[in-house]
């Protein structure tokens, strides 16, 4: 269940937002760093996810770099948009490179809006994905999240964008 004024908390988020001009990253969450380690990530997220994180090898690898090992650090609990998130760090290579955030679907219209708000204009709208390929992020319609992702994953992301399969 959500807690009680997520929705609200995403809204404020996006007004405040739309206030200012904004980084390419003014969403990410500041634990998020690209190219950090799967040490360097478990390092970031102790104490900032509430219910702990673990570690697991991802097999095979599904990133569109095709890393030779990828593994996947899943934090229950991490803080975004005013509540605790199930957030997902993928990590090829020892690299982090993609991050998905698990929010509610009735969250939806107030997560789209702090997106457009922090970057612009959508490259893409789809029944399956609202893309911000300027930025390297999206929102995901199922299940409903948030993703991010690396300049390294830039390129093959976009293509993917354009054609989804």
């Amino acid at each position: 269940m959500k807690p009680a004024g997520t929705i609200f908390a995403v809204a404020m988020l996006a007004a405040a937002l739309s206030s200012s001009a904004l980084a390419e990253d003014a969403l990410l969450p500041d634990v998020i760093k690209w190219g950090a380690s799967a040490a360097e990530v478990e390092t970031a997220l102790e104490g900032k996810c509430a219910n702990g994180f673990i570690n697991r090898p991802i097999d095979p690898p599904f990133l569109p770099n095709n890393p030779v090992k990828q593994v996947q650090i899943d934090c229950d609990g991490l803080e975004f948009l005013g509540a605790p998130r199930w957030t997902e760090f993928v990590i090829g290579d020892d690299r982090l490179q993609m991050v998905w955030i698990m929010v509610e679907a009735d969250d939806k219209l107030a997560a789209i809006e702090a997106l457009k708000d922090a970057y612009g204009a959508p490259s893409h709208e789809t029944p399956m994905f609202v893309a911000f390929t300027q930025n390297r992020a999206a929102w995901r319609e199922e299940p409903p999240e948030f993703l991010f992702y690396s300049k390294e994953l830039a390129e093959p992301m976009s293509a993917w964008f354009d054609n989804p399969q």
